[in-house]
Protein backbone atom coordinates (compact mmCIF):
# COMPACT_ATOMS: atom_id res chain seq x y z
CA UNK A 1 0.00 0.00 0.00
CA UNK A 2 1.26 3.19 -0.85
CA UNK A 3 0.19 6.44 1.13
CA UNK A 4 1.36 9.71 -0.33
CA UNK A 5 1.35 12.87 0.56
CA UNK A 6 0.42 15.90 -1.84
CA UNK A 7 0.71 19.86 -2.37
CA UNK A 8 -0.43 21.38 -5.61
CA UNK A 9 -0.16 25.23 -5.76
CA UNK A 10 -2.14 26.53 -8.71
CA UNK A 11 -2.22 30.32 -9.90
CA UNK A 12 -6.14 31.29 -10.71
CA UNK A 13 -6.22 34.35 -12.73
CA UNK A 14 -6.97 36.74 -10.12
CA UNK A 15 -4.78 35.57 -7.23
CA UNK A 16 -3.02 32.41 -6.49
CA UNK A 17 -4.79 29.71 -4.73
CA UNK A 18 -3.27 26.82 -2.58
CA UNK A 19 -4.64 22.98 -2.46
CA UNK A 20 -3.60 20.51 0.09
CA UNK A 21 -4.24 17.15 -0.53
CA UNK A 22 -3.53 14.37 2.51
CA UNK A 23 -2.76 10.95 2.89
CA UNK A 24 -4.17 8.99 -0.02
CA UNK A 25 -4.00 5.15 0.16
CA UNK A 26 -3.31 3.47 -2.96
CA UNK A 27 -2.50 0.12 -4.27
CA UNK A 28 0.90 -0.43 -5.56
CA UNK A 29 -0.99 -3.58 -7.79
CA UNK A 30 -3.22 -1.17 -9.54
CA UNK A 31 -1.07 1.96 -10.30
CA UNK A 32 2.31 3.04 -11.04
CA UNK A 33 3.29 6.20 -9.70
CA UNK A 34 3.48 9.19 -12.15
CA UNK A 35 3.29 6.66 -15.12
CA UNK A 36 -0.76 5.85 -15.45
CA UNK A 37 -2.65 3.19 -14.52
CA UNK A 38 -1.92 0.41 -16.37
CA UNK A 39 -2.03 -3.56 -16.60
CA UNK A 40 -6.05 -3.12 -15.75
CA UNK A 41 -7.26 -3.34 -19.55
CA UNK A 42 -5.81 -5.46 -22.22
CA UNK A 43 -2.87 -4.30 -24.74
CA UNK A 44 -0.53 -5.77 -27.12
CA UNK A 45 2.40 -3.97 -28.69
CA UNK A 46 0.99 -1.21 -30.27
CA UNK A 47 -2.70 -0.86 -29.02
CA UNK A 48 -3.39 0.18 -25.71
CA UNK A 49 -6.19 0.86 -23.30
CA UNK A 50 -5.89 2.74 -20.80
CA UNK A 51 -7.48 4.96 -17.50
CA UNK A 52 -7.23 8.74 -17.73
CA UNK A 53 -7.74 11.67 -15.79
CA UNK A 54 -8.13 15.28 -14.86
CA UNK A 55 -8.90 17.63 -12.48
CA UNK A 56 -10.93 20.62 -12.33
CA UNK A 57 -10.46 23.00 -9.74
CA UNK A 58 -12.69 24.74 -7.78
CA UNK A 59 -13.79 28.40 -8.30
CA UNK A 60 -15.23 31.18 -5.66
CA UNK A 61 -16.96 33.52 -7.93
CA UNK A 62 -16.02 36.16 -5.73
CA UNK A 63 -12.39 35.97 -6.77
CA UNK A 64 -13.74 36.41 -10.58
CA UNK A 65 -14.49 39.98 -12.05
CA UNK A 66 -16.36 37.84 -14.91
CA UNK A 67 -18.03 35.82 -12.41
CA UNK A 68 -19.02 37.95 -9.21
CA UNK A 69 -22.91 37.43 -8.24
CA UNK A 70 -22.99 33.76 -10.09
CA UNK A 71 -22.26 30.15 -8.51
CA UNK A 72 -19.63 29.04 -7.22
CA UNK A 73 -17.86 26.06 -9.04
CA UNK A 74 -17.08 22.52 -7.86
CA UNK A 75 -13.99 20.88 -8.08
CA UNK A 76 -14.32 18.33 -10.79
CA UNK A 77 -12.94 14.95 -11.59
CA UNK A 78 -12.60 13.81 -15.46
CA UNK A 79 -12.15 10.41 -15.63
CA UNK A 80 -12.59 7.82 -18.89
CA UNK A 81 -11.10 5.14 -20.83
CA UNK A 82 -7.74 6.25 -22.81
CA UNK A 83 -7.68 3.94 -26.35
CA UNK A 84 -3.52 4.39 -27.22
CA UNK A 85 -1.50 3.94 -30.35
CA UNK A 86 2.28 2.99 -30.04
CA UNK A 87 3.67 5.59 -32.85
CA UNK A 88 7.57 5.21 -31.96
CA UNK A 89 9.67 3.04 -29.31
CA UNK A 90 7.90 0.06 -27.34
CA UNK A 91 6.12 -0.26 -23.67
CA UNK A 92 9.53 -0.85 -22.26
CA UNK A 93 11.07 1.90 -24.12
CA UNK A 94 12.30 5.08 -22.07
CA UNK A 95 11.01 6.88 -24.36
CA UNK A 96 7.95 6.34 -26.26
CA UNK A 97 5.51 8.78 -28.73
CA UNK A 98 2.04 7.60 -29.25
CA UNK A 99 -1.53 8.95 -30.54
CA UNK A 100 -4.18 9.18 -27.01
CA UNK A 101 -7.90 9.11 -28.07
CA UNK A 102 -9.17 9.72 -23.61
CA UNK A 103 -12.90 9.83 -23.12
CA UNK A 104 -13.60 11.16 -19.94
CA UNK A 105 -16.63 12.40 -18.31
CA UNK A 106 -16.79 15.39 -15.78
CA UNK A 107 -17.91 14.91 -12.34
CA UNK A 108 -18.60 17.37 -9.84
CA UNK A 109 -17.77 16.96 -6.21
CA UNK A 110 -18.78 18.72 -3.21
CA UNK A 111 -19.79 17.77 0.21
CA UNK A 112 -23.85 17.06 -0.30
CA UNK A 113 -23.54 15.83 -3.99
CA UNK A 114 -22.12 14.50 -6.98
CA UNK A 115 -23.26 15.21 -10.56
CA UNK A 116 -22.54 14.83 -14.12
CA UNK A 117 -21.68 17.53 -16.22
CA UNK A 118 -21.10 15.96 -19.74
CA UNK A 119 -18.18 14.73 -21.98
CA UNK A 120 -14.96 15.64 -22.73
CA UNK A 121 -13.00 14.13 -25.75
CA UNK A 122 -8.99 14.55 -26.79
CA UNK A 123 -7.63 13.35 -29.19
CA UNK A 124 -3.76 14.07 -28.62
CA UNK A 125 0.02 13.45 -29.44
CA UNK A 126 2.53 11.97 -26.79
CA UNK A 127 5.94 11.94 -25.84
CA UNK A 128 7.02 10.39 -22.40
CA UNK A 129 10.99 9.65 -21.20
CA UNK A 130 10.72 7.71 -18.68
CA UNK A 131 13.23 7.41 -15.75
CA UNK A 132 15.55 3.78 -14.80
CA UNK A 133 14.91 3.00 -11.20
CA UNK A 134 14.24 4.88 -8.12
CA UNK A 135 16.15 7.54 -8.95
CA UNK A 136 15.85 10.56 -11.92
CA UNK A 137 13.40 12.50 -14.40
CA UNK A 138 10.20 11.35 -15.69
CA UNK A 139 8.93 13.87 -18.79
CA UNK A 140 5.32 13.82 -20.36
CA UNK A 141 4.59 16.31 -23.27
CA UNK A 142 1.36 16.58 -24.87
CA UNK A 143 -0.43 18.37 -27.68
CA UNK A 144 -4.02 17.59 -28.38
CA UNK A 145 -7.39 19.17 -29.33
CA UNK A 146 -10.49 19.40 -27.16
CA UNK A 147 -13.99 18.56 -27.59
CA UNK A 148 -16.80 18.69 -25.07
CA UNK A 149 -20.80 18.36 -24.74
CA UNK A 150 -22.95 20.94 -24.28
CA UNK A 151 -23.44 20.07 -20.82
CA UNK A 152 -19.80 21.05 -20.19
CA UNK A 153 -19.97 23.69 -21.37
CA UNK A 154 -22.76 24.98 -20.08
CA UNK A 155 -21.39 24.20 -16.57
CA UNK A 156 -18.75 26.60 -16.95
CA UNK A 157 -19.39 28.92 -19.55
CA UNK A 158 -22.99 29.54 -19.75
CA UNK A 159 -24.81 32.80 -18.11
CA UNK A 160 -28.48 32.43 -17.61
CA UNK A 161 -31.29 35.25 -17.64
CA UNK A 162 -31.16 34.89 -13.83
CA UNK A 163 -27.19 36.48 -14.05
CA UNK A 164 -27.44 38.87 -17.12
CA UNK A 165 -25.97 42.16 -16.24
CA UNK A 166 -24.96 44.95 -18.66
CA UNK A 167 -21.08 43.88 -19.02
CA UNK A 168 -22.53 39.74 -18.82
CA UNK A 169 -25.27 38.90 -21.51
CA UNK A 170 -26.63 36.05 -21.60
CA UNK A 171 -24.68 33.00 -22.93
CA UNK A 172 -25.88 29.42 -24.01
CA UNK A 173 -23.21 27.25 -25.21
CA UNK A 174 -22.94 24.52 -27.46
CA UNK A 175 -21.18 21.17 -28.28
CA UNK A 176 -18.15 21.04 -30.15
CA UNK A 177 -14.26 21.98 -30.21
CA UNK A 178 -13.24 23.64 -26.84
CA UNK A 179 -9.35 24.61 -28.02
CA UNK A 180 -5.87 23.24 -27.89
CA UNK A 181 -4.17 21.88 -24.99
CA UNK A 182 -0.40 22.00 -24.62
CA UNK A 183 0.72 19.95 -21.66
CA UNK A 184 4.42 19.53 -20.03
CA UNK A 185 4.47 17.53 -16.59
CA UNK A 186 7.40 16.36 -15.01
CA UNK A 187 8.98 14.13 -12.09
CA UNK A 188 11.86 13.37 -10.89
CA UNK A 189 12.54 10.78 -8.14
CA UNK A 190 14.85 10.35 -5.36
CA UNK A 191 14.14 7.66 -3.93
CA UNK A 192 10.62 7.61 -1.77
CA UNK A 193 10.15 11.22 -2.74
CA UNK A 194 8.60 12.44 -6.00
CA UNK A 195 9.34 16.42 -6.96
CA UNK A 196 6.20 16.95 -9.82
CA UNK A 197 5.50 19.97 -11.85
CA UNK A 198 3.13 21.05 -14.27
CA UNK A 199 1.99 23.56 -17.26
CA UNK A 200 -0.30 23.86 -19.44
CA UNK A 201 -1.72 26.30 -21.90
CA UNK A 202 -5.12 26.00 -23.60
CA UNK A 203 -6.02 28.10 -26.43
CA UNK A 204 -9.83 28.91 -27.03
CA UNK A 205 -9.73 30.27 -30.46
CA UNK A 206 -12.23 29.24 -33.15
CA UNK A 207 -13.78 27.35 -30.01
CA UNK A 208 -17.77 27.08 -29.25
CA UNK A 209 -16.96 28.89 -26.36
CA UNK A 210 -14.63 31.50 -27.15
CA UNK A 211 -17.69 34.06 -26.99
CA UNK A 212 -18.47 33.61 -23.41
CA UNK A 213 -18.22 36.72 -21.40
CA UNK A 214 -16.88 34.30 -18.75
CA UNK A 215 -13.46 34.17 -20.97
CA UNK A 216 -11.88 37.10 -19.93
CA UNK A 217 -8.63 35.79 -22.40
CA UNK A 218 -8.29 33.03 -25.15
CA UNK A 219 -5.13 31.75 -23.57
CA UNK A 220 -5.14 30.01 -20.61
CA UNK A 221 -2.12 28.88 -18.60
CA UNK A 222 -1.76 26.97 -15.29
CA UNK A 223 0.90 26.38 -13.21
CA UNK A 224 0.91 23.79 -10.28
CA UNK A 225 4.01 22.20 -8.16
CA UNK A 226 3.90 19.19 -5.93
CA UNK A 227 5.21 16.85 -3.59
CA UNK A 228 4.62 13.02 -3.54
CA UNK A 229 5.71 10.73 -0.55
CA UNK A 230 5.68 7.42 -0.76
CA UNK A 231 5.58 6.57 3.45
CA UNK A 232 4.99 2.86 2.80
CA UNK A 233 5.17 0.28 -0.33
CA UNK A 234 4.06 -3.54 0.09
CA UNK A 235 5.95 -5.96 -1.15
Amino acid sequence: MFWIFVYILVPEITKPICYLYLILPIDQSCLKIDRGIRGLLPSNSVWHMDISADPGFPVDSDDSNVRTGMPDLDAMIQVGPSLEYLISGNRASVEQFQLELPLRTGITVDIDQQANQGWIFEPRLVYEKHRIGRVGLFVKAKLGLRYATQDYHAYYYDVDQAYVTPQRPMFESMNGYSGLVIDLRTTWRQNDILFWGILRYQNLRHSVIEDSPLIEDQHYYLIGIGITWILAASD
